[in-house]
């Protein structure tokens, strides 16, 4: 795992380095809502086509507005009802009309650093955000989706409120590893003073999974391989003796 992390920590600092792309849209993102904000105080012409989300899955049913959230199941590990959303993405449909590849990347809006990702809030009876999920896509285009993993470390650097404890996964007997050489399996937790948080990334061969090690196989590998980054944020009052959270219900 150390070897894992020198290399996940390495290219954590080269994109860090790099130019944000989504920092060009100067759009508000999900994590920049305050917990506890009411959802009629939520920026709706930035968060648009509002549906009840699927635990970081895609949608199932379609929203007029926030304001429609108790039309969502209440998830029986949180206790909260997820709302799933997408960034405005009218400047990247101009920037495609365009087909300027410079400015679709620029204006890319639901992704990070050029990975797909699906975006949902959690909120409480009362009508307030109590968290939110960023989850890699799995429906990105294969070549992309093997990256997915490399949002894992900063997902995390998102939430910096207290020191994160990370943990190797229990390894089934015929996981392998893909492309790395080091199977990524690994589940990490930070609980704050407000906060808490989980993280998770996976990059490996399930059982029974092959990938061709040839380019252009590549396309027949969907689904032959596990690759993705997720973070889920919430408040510790909210969450607290919940299920999904026993660590914040300890502390």
């Amino acid at each position: 795992m150390a070897t894992m992390r020198l290399r996940l920590l390495a290219i954590a600092l080269l994109l860090a380095l790099a130019p944000d792309v989504t920092s060009a849209q100067s759009r508000t993102r999900v994590w920049d809502i305050a917990l506890g904000t009411p959802v009629e105080k939520l920026p709706q012409a930035e968060f648009v086509d509002p549906a009840c989300g699927t635990n970081g899955g895609p949608p199932s049913l379609p929203l007029g507005s926030f304001a429609d959230f108790r039309r969502c199941p209440v998830e029986s590990a949180t206790g909260l009802r997820e709302v799933w959303f997408i960034y405005d993405d009218e400047w990247e449909y101009i920037a495609r009309a365009q087909r300027d590849p410079l400015e679709i990347t620029r204006f890319s809006a639901n992704s990070m650093f050029r990975q797909p990702i699906i975006t949902s809030l959690m909120i409480d009876d009362a009508g307030l955000v109590q968290g939110f999920r960023v989850v890699t896509d799995p429906r990105a285009p294969i070549a992309v989706r093997m990256q997915a993993y490399l949002l894992f470390p900063i997902l995390k650097g998102i939430v910096a409120a207290a020191p994160w404890e990370c943990v190797d996964l229990p390894r089934d007997e015929r996981e392998r590893p893909f492309d790395i050489g080091t199977i990524l399996k690994a589940s990490c937790v930070m609980v704050g003073e407000r906060r808490f948080a989980r993280a998770e990334g996976r990059h490996l061969l399930k059982p029974g999974q092959e990938v061709g090690a040839i380019p252009r196989l590549l396309e027949q590998a969907e689904g032959e391989f596990e690759s993705s980054a997720r973070l889920e944020v919430y408040s510790r009052a909210a969450v607290s003796g919940a299920s999904c959270c026993p660590t914040a219900a300890r502390r």
